[in-house]
């Protein structure tokens, strides 16, 4: 019993001549089929370009978009090279990801991942900063009010030494960690002469020092002083909010 197992085995890891000649009969015969199947697809009729679908743009316009597509309408669509589309996509500054698909029987469908601005440098000009710290000029789309503007930062030194430019990444990340609630009382971080930031509110336009260093503990007491509701109703009375001392805040009223 253990001969005859033993042979099966050895029949099946070392086939005879016949038996290899068919399997390679049947590997050239699959082939034949798939290429000539192919072959039929592409020269039929049924499988052409009749639409371009963009998704996920929401600043971008789509013509803007279609400057960088070329595709030839009722071309077939295995003749669109997808990889060449993404390239060519990809070489718009704004675009962060591309996904070219075909959707059968006639529909190319081009998916987007835009730079999402997480502020605004305004120097001459208004300027979003994404996550990874790309400066590109704002586009009309992209909504204002909603991010706090950094202002104070030269974008000709920007290009040069990037440091400041993180720092505000960094800063507005915090902001966001600390208290989401803050995000829409700051209209504005301005960087001083002394390269330390200091908030402008939205109502009253009072200025907040939070200092170069510990601004997590600094944000977090901005957080509970603009959370007290006294606060919030004289906060157009107020001048500026100091909280750069260790054991105080110091808030200095209009006069």
């Amino acid at each position: 019993m253990a001969r005859k197992r033993q042979q099966k085995k050895h029949s099946i890891f070392y086939p005879t001549p016949k038996v290899a000649f068919t399997w390679v009969l049947l590997a050239f015969l699959g082939y034949g089929i798939y290429f000539f199947g192919k072959k039929m697809l592409y020269k039929s009729g049924y499988f052409v370009v009749e639409s371009v679908k963009i998704t996920g743009n929401h600043y971008i316009d789509q013509k803007n978009i279609q400057t960088f597509v070329k595709i030839d309408l009722n071309q077939s669509m295995f003749d669109v090279d997808l990889a060449n589309i993404t390239i060519n996509l990809l070489r718009n500054p704004y675009l962060r990801g591309v996904s070219v698909t075909r959707v059968l029987p006639s529909t190319i469908l081009i998916d987007v991942q835009e730079r999402e601005p997480v502020f605004y440098l305004v120097d001459k000009s208004v300027y979003m900063v994404d996550e990874t710290g790309r400066v590109l000029k704002k586009l009309p789309r992209m909504p204002m009010g909603k991010l706090p503007i950094v202002t104070g930062v030269k974008l000709d030194k920007v290009r040069q030494d990037s440091t400041a430019l993180f720092a505000s990444l960094r800063l507005v990340k915090q902001i966001h960690e600390v208290d989401e609630t803050l995000v829409p009382l700051i209209s504005e971080i301005n960087y001083t002469k002394h390269k330390s930031p200091e908030f402008v509110l939205v109502n009253g336009a009072a200025r907040v020092k939070i200092g170069k260093s510990n601004h997590y503990s600094r944000l977090f007491l901005l957080s509970q002083l603009l959370n007290k509701q006294p606060v919030i109703d004289k906060l157009a009375t107020i001048r500026t909010i100091d909280l750069t001392f260790a054991d105080r805040i110091i808030i200095q009223n209009k006069s």
